[in-house]
């Protein structure tokens, strides 16, 4: 055992009293910690909260808000974010955004009424405007069978008529050819004779003529031919010769000529036929 008192032992826990110049100035290696812990600090206070308030307004105004995309956001609920803004995280000692959802219940673009109602009208009007177009391409396609039906009806009739128009001519033309010509008769008597068989034979055409204007000319040839005959008649009586006039229409022309473009192809041999009943 020593003599020395315990009390005077040297401490042995390692630690030595921390000794420095006077009035507390910081040694040279207290510098470099201490520096660095300040550099720390200094290195985040620029992204405190003053610059997350840079950041954040920096981040919005990068957002493309305006134009055509923000209008189809807004109405399909893409303009608000719902993340919730920076902050510092307290575990981390950093800034962070936070994309988890806000509380239930909160004012989300799911639960805005306004929206749901603008989402509503605008595939109500979608559906609207679909409507229309195929009920317009409905009705344009019946519109357009009806007007090639009805065109197919007017052709089918309009050849029809001209068939039966041209058969009418042409049965016309046989009855004139059974009679006799009144240019080969030797007589006046005979001659008259033949122009009233003639005009008996055409007014079984002139009853089938739909046109109202085509008998009217018919009838004025058929005229001028029983005037023709009945000057035969006197020219037999009294030697007065006779003579065909053929009838004109109030201009001045033909009325046979006019006949000819009215009627039939058919027809154009039998109506010059009749417009020479002297020859």
């Amino acid at each position: 055992m020593s003599d020395t008192p315990r009390d005077q032992q040297p401490d042995d826990s390692g630690t030595e009293p921390v000794t420095g110049p006077p009035g507390g100035a910081p040694t040279a290696a207290d510098g470099p910690a201490r520096g660095g812990a300040t550099g720390r600090v200094g290195g985040r206070a620029g992204t405190g909260p003053a610059g997350a308030t840079r950041a954040g307004g920096s981040r919005a105004a990068g957002s493309p808000a305006g134009g055509i995309g923000g209008w189809w956001r807004s109405l399909w609920g893409g303009g608000g974010s719902t993340r919730r803004p920076p902050g510092r995280d307290p575990r981390e000692g950093a800034l962070r955004w936070s994309s988890e959802p806000g509380p239930a219940g909160g004012a989300g673009p799911e639960n805005d009424p306004a929206l749901r109602r603008r989402r509503r009208w605008f595939v109500a009007g979608i559906a609207a405007a679909a409507a229309l177009v195929v009920i317009a391409l409905c009705a344009g396609t019946v519109a357009v069978v009806e007007f090639v039906g009805d065109f197919r009806g007017r052709t089918d009739e309009a050849r029809d008529d001209r068939r039966a128009r041209d058969g009418d001519c042409l049965a016309l033309e046989e009855r004139l050819n059974r009679l006799l010509p009144p240019g080969v008769t030797t007589t006046p008597q005979a001659r008259a004779v033949a122009v009233r068989d003639e005009n008996a034979a055409v007014r079984i055409y002139v009853a089938q003529v739909p046109d109202v204007g085509d008998q009217d000319g018919w009838r004025q040839l058929l005229d001028a031919r029983t005037a023709y005959a009945e000057a035969l008649d006197r020219q037999a009586k009294s030697r007065t010769p006779a003579f065909f006039v053929a009838p004109r229409t109030a201009d001045g022309r033909a009325v046979t000529d006019q006949l000819v473009r009215w009627s039939p192809a058919p027809c154009a041999g039998p109506i010059r036929r009749l417009a020479a009943p002297d020859l």
